[in-house]
């Protein structure tokens, strides 16, 4: 089973993916009760572009494209890494078995 992008491939949700919810649910809370941006940065320890990044983007979904799509360099191999997961190897000192 591949892996979405948002879960891992056990099916649960990638901590990066939780923590990007989680602080831009936080930034727009804050925004919400009328905080200014650097006093959301200083409140929450992030950066202070991090925070408008988040201010300024209206969907979680526009800032997880970049987290979650990024190419690798394992990507060429995906297909055939899945099928020999799929064939039982759990172990890349596994030899080939015919």
């Amino acid at each position: 089973m591949a892996p979405n992008g948002t879960k891992d491939v056990n099916g649960r949700p990638r901590r990066i993916v939780a923590g990007i919810r989680e602080r831009r649910q936080a930034v727009h809370e804050l925004l919400s009760h009328g905080c200014p941006l650097r006093g959301i940065s200083r409140d929450l320890q992030l950066d202070y572009y991090t925070v408008r990044r988040h201010a300024r983007t209206p969907d979680v979904d526009d800032l997880l494209v970049q987290v979650t799509y990024r190419r690798t360099l394992l990507d060429d191999f995906m297909p055939y890494i899945y099928k020999r997961f799929a064939e039982g190897c759990h172990n890349a000192g596994q030899p080939d078995l015919p």
